[in-house]
């Protein structure tokens, strides 16, 4: 009798409410559920939870704290978003499981959890009842700006349709998704059948007698069966982007040499595929499959693609790592050399394991180690590029699990970048990344075209470059050199300015280097040149002024000189290696005249030593 009248003082709001009031309005609290979901207890102050949509899963939540978004006012809180403790910032022992909150997933059966490399959205599949069938969906679900997952939707078509789908992979930036599931094989499949129809009925008509009709009929049963095992047998892996008015057509990505046998015996006509891996740079995939140079039910194989677009034959990744029984759920780290994995070939029951690439042939790895017994039954994994939690599922429910240092990928330094025109209104561009000292593309993005915002993911001892380019704008670079660097740095802001190709406007060459007080070019500059070399190529009419400037060390005379001879190097390399008509190239020199920051530091004297490309005739 006690306990109840206790209850009812707390639910009517009786004295044991404490009268210091925390601040109205839209607020960040940490605090204790009580009384059934109804009360959260502060460290001073007790607020009553406003009914609301969450009020079921926060009277589950009792006992337990939670961080969580409300609108305050006076001693009562609207629940809005909330997270089980620990918090995410918080240190706890290695291999904590943290529920993600039933709101974000809408109580579905839920599994497959992708994050995007910046940890700003995570995607799902959901197991949703579509009359008297269950069928797969994509979920998505985004952060807020207070670090809370809000509530998650179902991805609206083309990327869902009446088969199952998941992602896969989601690149960094989360405005390109690598895709499971089944997007114009039905159609493929229904012309087929027609066009063998008309086929059938064209040789009764020409057939001289029965005999012949027979062996032609014969031929085009053939056909049918080989042609549609092709259609069957290709990978089930797509790529769609984000476009102005939403998500494109899953496009199914050109792996010719795909096949897999594996189908469990109990349903042999379904072919059963372990799941695949897309690295940072969107151009390696890791998969599971059953091909001829098998060990097991189900391996795990990498395939790269080629300078065509094309993914190779896929190579067998080894007795270190598959087993007689079934490797899949690959996940690839953000470094392209940590790969996770589930296995039933190792422990009783299925569990995730951890191995390192030691080479760059994709053929030598270190021992398989298990992650941890607390994630037995575990068979999806993946982690973003920042943070210490993966991203799990068991049992129908996403968690987040704290991840010991030794066990996540080395580090990278993520961008986070933004692409805009001069009047800063967001572009869709490509964003292309490169080796400066290889001379090698190694990724490319695109920016979203509602916010131009854009990610990518640059493990260190690599020399990047990086560029944003669209048509009709002038090309736009910035540069990280991460040869030699501690590994603090894990995330960096880029604004990417596109001028629009026009007489007047103008770039700064930032990716071109010169020896110290040298005119002398290094050969890192010469993707930055080549790539201007092709945007006068496909601009005819263009003609431009290459530009030299200095900083104010050194006397002013050697300075201009410097910055002319400068200038003359870069038109130099245009016009021997590209062949461009001198008459388009005007070169000037004007010293340390022209500074755009303060010579007074450093780093105002790094800006102001450059080359600048500016269009005089369009």
């Amino acid at each position: 009798m006690v306990r109840i009248v206790i209850i009812l003082l707390f639910v009517l709001g009786g004295g044991l409410i404490s009268s210091q009031s925390t601040q109205n309005g839209m607020q960040v609290l940490f605090g204790e559920v009580i009384n059934t979901g109804h009360l959260l207890k502060l460290e001073k102050q007790i607020l009553r939870l406003q009914p609301s949509p969450l009020q079921e899963e926060l009277a589950l939540l009792t006992g337990k704290k939670i961080r969580i978004l409300c609108d305050v006012n006076g001693e009562t809180c609207s629940p809005i978003r909330y997270e089980i403790d620990p918090l995410e910032t918080s240190k706890v022992p290695d291999w904590t499981l943290k529920k993600i909150p039933r709101y974000v997933t809408g109580g579905h059966f839920s599994f497959n959890p992708q994050c995007t490399p910046d940890g700003k959205v995570l995607f799902w599949t959901a197991l949703i009842r579509e009359g008297a069938r269950s069928t797969q969906k994509i979920w998505a679900a985004k952060r807020d700006q207070y670090g809370f997952w809000m509530a998650g939707e179902q991805m609206a078509a083309p990327l869902n349709n009446r088969l199952p789908s998941a992602v896969i992979s989601a690149l960094p930036g989360g405005n390109e998704l690598f895709v499971f599931g089944n997007f114009g094989e039905e159609e493929m499949l229904e012309n087929l059948k027609r066009e063998m129809l008309l086929k059938s009925q064209e040789a009764s008509r020409e057939a001289n007698n029965p005999k012949e009709f027979h062996f032609r009929l014969a031929k085009l049963e053939n056909e049918y069966r080989e042609r549609t095992e092709k259609i069957q047998s290709r990978a089930p892996l797509y790529k769609s982007y984000k476009t102005e008015t939403g998500w494109s057509n899953p496009v199914t990505i050109s792996f010719p040499s795909f096949y897999n046998w594996y189908r469990k015996p109990e349903n042999p006509n379904q072919q059963v595929f372990g799941g695949s891996a897309l690295s940072s740079t969107g151009r390696t995939i890791v998969y599971s499959a059953q091909q001829k140079r098998n060990y097991g039910k189900l391996d795990l194989y990498v395939t790269f693609q080629s300078d065509t677009g094309v993914f190779e034959e896929g190579i067998n990744l080894g007795p270190t790592l598959n087993t007689a029984e079934e490797e899949m759920a690959p996940f690839l780290g953000s470094d392209d050399k940590t790969l996770y994995f589930s296995s039933s070939g190792r422990k009783e029951g299925v569990s995730i394991f951890v191995t390192r690439r030691l080479n760059d042939q994709w053929n030598l790895w270190s021992e398989p180690q298990e992650l941890s017994p607390n994630l037995r039954g575990v068979n999806f994994f993946s982690i973003p590029a920042v943070g210490n939690w993966a991203y799990v599922s068991r049992d129908g429910e996403l968690y987040l699990a704290a991840i010991p240092r030794s066990f996540q990928p080395e580090p990278v330094v993520v961008i986070k970048g933004k692409v805009v025109d001069e009047e800063g209104k967001p572009l869709s561009a490509s964003v292309t990344y490169e080796s400066l000292t290889k001379k090698k593309g190694i990724g490319s993005t695109i920016s979203d075209p509602k916010t131009g915002e854009f990610s990518i993911v640059l493990p260190y001892e690599e020399n990047y470059g990086f560029y944003g380019e669209k048509d009709g704008y002038l090309p736009v670079s910035q540069n990280l050199n991460l040869v030699g660097k501690e590994k603090e740095e894990h995330e960096k802001t880029v604004l990417l300015v596109l001028p629009k190709i026009k007489k007047g406007n103008e770039i700064v060459l930032n990716n071109l280097f010169f020896a110290f007080r040298s005119v002398e070019l290094v050969k890192e500059s010469e993707p930055e040149l080549d790539r201007l070399a092709n945007l006068l190529k496909k601009n005819e009419r263009l003609k431009v002024v290459i530009e030299g400037h200095t900083d104010n060390v050194g006397g002013e005379v050697a300075n201009k000189k410097l910055s002319v001879e400068r200038a003359v190097s870069v038109a130099n390399y245009l016009k021997s290696k590209h062949k461009m008509d001198e008459a388009r190239l005007t070169t000037k020199g004007f010293g340390p005249s022209v500074p755009v920051a303060d010579n007074k530091t450093e780093e105002g004297r790094a800006q102001n030593r450059r080359v600048v490309f500016k269009i005089v005739e369009d």
